[in-house]
């Protein structure tokens, strides 16, 4: 009997001391990538990203406007082809990715943006090197820029067959440089939508606005990066690593001078890149945690088959989606209702109306900006993105943090959140409306507004 009972405590002591090491393991295992926090510094190091390659561009299309002889209207086209890629796509990406791996998701679009930026900086090394001509500023014939620097010398003007190269060239770098804004648009579509609702589908409530809250200021932090490194890269030559640059007669300050515009799209693709690369590592679902099993993870709209908790990934079920038979084209039908629900609401319609109008103002008003700022006041394409990236943008950033404020201070609700909006949205408008009877007249022009002189 003691022998007996000996060998039964022994391999009972054996058992579980063989139990709680792998069950250590199985716990590492799973926490390496099973945390919200890790996943919110991930979402945030990629929204960063995304922000600072947006705001580069614009930084940079003045730049491209004297590199490539390109109008006004047609950067305006490349800055508004990004919004025309994730246009295409967002509502399929944000219906459809829900039911998907999520992370999986945003790390492939960011892949896909990393491989945009690429792309942009891809003219740069596939047309001829940047030749001004030295000395004396001259009139640029076969140009559209009254600063062009490639004027002929000869009273005979230019070569017919260089400029028919020049135009074919033009073309073919403007249209790449179209395909790769609409394919850094195409690659941002899950990176927000995705982002934020599988935030919000593993933290409280209560704890909701906070993560959403600092997800979305580090995404107006990405524009001040943007700028900066527009400042940065346009003090460097335009083909500095071919040519030797001590050689150069011409300075920033020259209005023949064109910076390394593809520089910064190479560094937010790396960064692009790099910060997708975590999302591959996370899972379509985190496991509950144990402060949070006991508690009811509800939709924002407790109604209906809101007020159900929410299943391990996030996703409500509905008739529809139980169905394993149902197909691609059933659910494809599907969107059309879902859209039309949706505008049938008049807050929801009002509130989406609103933010178009302010996007198309703040839009336009951003992308040329700089240019207005070049100019209107003589400044280099580096001090007008110093200038923007050191005042617009904490400008934003201290306006969302002290909404913020006001609203949890004077314990605003939904009605008066929208009074105080409309309030804030009357005065900037009257402020938008002052600059139609304020500012400074049209430089002059010669031969345009004035004569020409000696």
């Amino acid at each position: 009997m003691p022998g007996k009972q000996g060998s039964a405590s022994g391999g009972g002591s054996e058992l579980p001391g063989a139990g709680v090491p792998r069950q250590r393991r199985r716990r590492r295992k799973v926490s390496c990538f099973s945390s919200i926090q890790l996943f919110l510094v991930s979402e945030c190091a990629l929204m960063l990203a995304q922000g600072t390659v947006g705001a580069y561009l614009v930084s940079v299309l003045t730049t491209l406007e004297r590199r490539f002889n390109l109008q006004s209207a047609d950067v305006g086209v490349i800055a508004s082809s990004f919004e025309i890629g994730n246009l295409a796509l967002i509502l399929f990406v944000s219906y459809f990715g829900a039911r998907g791996h999520r992370p999986r998701l945003i790390g492939c679009g960011g892949i896909v943006m990393a491989l945009g930026a690429l792309l942009s900086a891809l003219p740069e090394f596939l047309t001829h090197q940047y030749e001004y001509e030295s000395g004396e500023i001259r009139w640029g014939a076969e140009g559209r820029d009254v600063c062009a620097a490639n004027g002929s010398t000869s009273d005979e003007g230019p070569d017919p067959d260089l400029i028919c190269r020049n135009r074919t060239a033009t073309n073919m770098m403007y249209l790449l440089l179209i395909g790769a804004q609409v394919l850094l648009g195409i690659g941002a579509t899950p990176v927000q939508p995705l982002g934020v609702s599988y935030i919000d589908d593993h933290v409280r409530r209560k704890d909701s606005s906070l993560y959403i809250g600092i997800l979305f200021t580090m995404l107006v932090f990405g524009p001040a990066c943007g700028f900066i490194l527009g400042s940065f890269c346009t003090k460097i030559y335009v083909d500095a690593v071919f040519i030797d640059t001590s050689k150069l007669d011409i300075t920033p300050d020259d209005p023949r001078w064109i910076g390394a515009w593809w520089g910064g799209f190479l560094l937010c693709g790396a960064l692009l890149f790099f910060s997708s690369l975590p999302m591959f590592g996370f899972p379509q679902s985190l496991p509950p945690r144990a402060e949070h099993a006991g508690e009811s993870e509800q939709a924002m709209l407790p109604e209906r088959d809101y007020e159900r908790a929410k299943p391990s990934n996030g996703v409500l079920r509905h008739a529809l989606d139980g169905e394993s038979s149902t197909t691609c084209f059933q659910q494809l039908r599907v969107i059309p209702k879902v859209t039309k629900h949706l505008l049938s609401n008049p807050v929801f319609t009002c509130i989406i109306l609103a933010a178009c109008m302010e996007i198309a103002v703040v839009a336009g008003f951003a992308a040329f900006l700089g240019k207005y700022l070049e100019q209107q006041f003589n400044l280099t394409t580096s001090s007008a993105n110093q200038l923007l990236g050191m005042t617009a943008i904490p400008c934003a950033c201290l306006g969302i943090f002290l909404g913020g404020l006001l609203v949890k201070k004077l314990s605003l609700s939904a009605l008066g959140a929208i009074r105080m909006a409309m309030l804030v949205n009357l005065v900037s408008t009257a402020c938008y409306v002052s600059f139609l009877f304020l500012g400074c007249d049209t430089g002059p022009v010669a031969g345009v507004t004035v004569p020409y002189g000696n």
